[in-house]
């Protein structure tokens, strides 16, 4: 009789547990967070991720296309993130980002470099790809990147610049590649890159003075040149000084003069030009920082690179 008692126990104990995690009111509750909570919120349980895919998605479909900022580097997890919509900062836990060095942004995924390895991350889901070939440095200095496509495609390619005061070394993986490739150029033409940026199968690194490192994929041809500015619909434009100052003014309340920031390309939808968003690279960095498109991104699980 005992034993009957106890079996009905936990047979009751389960079915309340279940019926909470499939409580119909779990999509409402989502709608009502605020960032922060909603990103906790959805780490809790694969039901509870699923009630809050319409609260996520109202994230990224937020107007104007403005990026979110992300602020770390005091040797423990918790970030700070500034989004477009609200001037209060929230506090996340973001474990990955210790130690890291961020490279690129693009589409909601930030490259990583930590120790000689490099991954992907997504900051908002957490979604974590590696890339299993390790970088032929071990310390980066004067890098910056950017890759083609997001890491889930098979056309994703990263492409690594690294100046010298005599050249510029290109090292480019692509997704599947058991290792890197290096190309060289001769060339003192371009310093202190300022913008990065793929385009039709073309990657392109900018300096302040608009002299320019561009390396094309199929041809795996590495060139200098200058940009020309156009007054082409489609393609790539750079940040205009307004844009700029409002995204400064968003990060006003912090000291970011030991910041270095990676920047990013705004993939706009209702606009053909796609907006590049400048680096600011500090010479005594203390923190990391970097601006980037708010996205859920999901992979399976184990996804490799």
């Amino acid at each position: 009789m005992k034993y009957t008692i106890v079996s009905r126990l936990v047979k009751r104990d389960q079915m309340s547990k279940r019926e909470w995690t499939d409580l119909p009111i779990l999509s409402s509750i989502a709608d009502r967070l605020a960032l922060n909570e909603l990103i906790r919120f959805r780490a809790v349980c694969k039901d509870w991720h699923a009630a809050s895919s319409a609260a996520s998605d109202k994230v990224e479909a937020l107007p104007d296309h403005e990026p979110w900022f992300i602020l770390y580097g005091d040797d423990n997890s918790t970030c700070t993130l500034v989004t477009e919509y609200s001037t209060k900062k929230h506090a996340i836990d973001i474990p990955e980002l210790n130690g890291t060095t961020c490279l690129a942004s693009s589409q909601g995924w930030l490259l990583l470099f930590r120790e000689g390895s490099m991954f992907f991350l997504c900051v908002l889901s957490r979604a974590k790809i590696d890339i299993p070939e390790m970088f032929p440095h071990s310390i980066i200095s004067n890098h910056v990147a950017f890759f083609s496509a997001p890491p889930t495609s098979n056309d994703c390619v990263v492409s690594v610049l690294r100046q010298t005061e005599t050249e510029v070394e290109l090292y480019v993986i692509r997704r599947g590649a058991t290792s890197w490739t290096k190309h060289k150029l001769a060339s003192t033409i371009c310093r202190n890159i300022k913008h990065a940026a793929f385009l039709k199968g073309e990657f392109y690194f900018i300096d302040d003075w608009y002299s320019m490192v561009f390396f094309e994929i199929e041809t795996s041809k590495l060139c200098h040149g200058r940009v020309v500015c156009t007054e082409s619909e489609t393609g790539l434009r750079f940040s205009q000084v307004g844009e700029k100052n409002k995204l400064k003014e968003r990060l006003a309340s912090d000291d970011m003069s030991q910041v270095s920031i990676c920047g990013t390309v705004i993939s706009c939808d209702n606009a053909r030009r796609n907006r590049i968003v400048p680096y600011e690279n500090s010479r005594v960095c203390k923190k990391q920082g970097a601006w980037f498109q708010p996205r859920f991104h999901q992979i399976t699980q184990n996804q490799s690179w």
